[in-house]
């Protein structure tokens, strides 16, 4: 059952999805079926084995999802062997900076 939803990006896409995993997957079930969700976007090469990258450390493919992630935690996933960047898998690159309320005040809904 998808009862464990993750904010995720796969290393080639721009853009982060949330994607409803099983608590009881292991992370690289999740991995999989999350390559399936972002291959609508992304084009992946199913042949490759992927892993998990979270908070700039790969995570063992074994380990259940409940024991390694919280819900709405940043993943991101990456085909096997690749180098790891600094800061990938910590934060999207987007959020490095202030937040857009606060870059652009003006566009926050106006309090009375």
């Amino acid at each position: 059952m998808a009862d464990h939803p993750l904010l995720v990006r796969f290393r080639t896409d721009d853009y982060p999805t949330l994607v409803p995993v099983g608590s009881k997957d292991t992370v690289s079930e999740a991995a999989e079926k999350i390559t399936h969700v972002v291959d609508s976007r992304v084009h992946i090469d199913h042949d490759r084995p992927v892993e998990v990258v979270f908070k700039g450390e790969i995570i063992n493919g074994d380990q259940l999802i409940k024991e390694v992630f919280e819900p709405m935690d940043y993943i991101e996933i990456q085909y096997e062997g690749s180098e790891i960047p600094d800061g990938y898998g910590e934060f999207h690159p987007a959020w490095a900076e202030r937040s857009m309320l606060e870059k652009y005040p003006e566009h926050a809904k106006p309090t009375q």
